[in-house]
């Protein structure tokens, strides 16, 4: 048993993520009015869990752990704090390096996946401050991560929300079931701009083989923003 992940992310025209590039609306309105819409179209998909990787992670908790030990855990391990919130925030930290000054973001528990590179007082570090976590043999086994997360911790429902490099991963790995994207009335135009789907893959691979895209909605929102929601199908 999985989570339902719904991949909701906020895009310009042409497909980028960095907001600070794209252009701004046409009729004067601050771009942050338009971002408050993409929050508020969040909250209809009534997830009970959202996630990030880590580089948009790094964006809240800019910090850097220190190991002062080399001694890295074993897989398996899972800590579950005695009270959750309502709602989790997850993140994928390949490095365990993230230092939290926090155990929520926007009020929310955070739950962290790790590999066994984690060293012991890192995750000492994690318990210390009430942070859940999840250790496994690869940090890429997506899988496996969604899995503990529905057993463990309750999880049905997941709104991935970027950026590319994890949502690339999710797509390759075959867990997403829907794609809820917003598009932001402007454009960037840059060739090298992180894009919705970053796989990190060589150039053969094609990591949305054998799946297809359902429209299931289309919405013209607030400010000329545009809302269409697709279901993914397995081949």
């Amino acid at each position: 048993m999985r989570p339902k992940v719904i991949c909701h992310i906020m895009s310009s025209v042409d497909g980028r993520l960095l907001p600070g590039r794209w252009t701004l609306p046409f009729d004067g309105t601050p771009a942050g009015e338009l971002f408050k819409e993409y929050a508020e179209i969040g909250r209809l998909l009534e997830t009970d869990a959202w996630m990030f990787g880590k580089a948009t992670t790094r964006e809240s908790f800019p910090y850097k752990f220190m190991p002062k030990s080399e001694q890295t855990v074993l897989p398996g391990l899972v800590f579950i704090p005695s009270s959750l919130s309502q709602r989790l925030f997850i993140t994928i930290d390949p490095d365990a390096d993230i230092f939290y000054t926090s155990d929520k973001l926007r009020g929310d528990n955070i739950i962290v996946v790790l590999g066994t590179n984690a060293t012991t007082d890192y995750i000492e570090m994690l318990r210390e401050k009430g942070i859940g976590y999840i250790v496994l043999e690869d940090v890429k086994e997506l899988c496996k991560a969604m899995e503990i997360l529905a057993e463990q911790f309750g999880v049905r429902s997941i709104s991935l929300q970027g950026g590319g490099i994890i949502d690339g991963a999710m797509l390759a790995a075959g867990l997403l079931d829907e794609l809820s994207l917003v598009i932001y009335p402007g454009i960037d135009g840059l060739t090298t701009s992180p894009s919705i789907f970053e796989y990190l893959g060589a150039d053969d691979e094609r990591p949305a083989d054998g799946q297809a895209l359902e429209l299931l909605s289309s919405e013209t929102r607030n400010h000329g923003i545009m809302w269409l929601r697709y279901k993914l199908h397995r081949l």
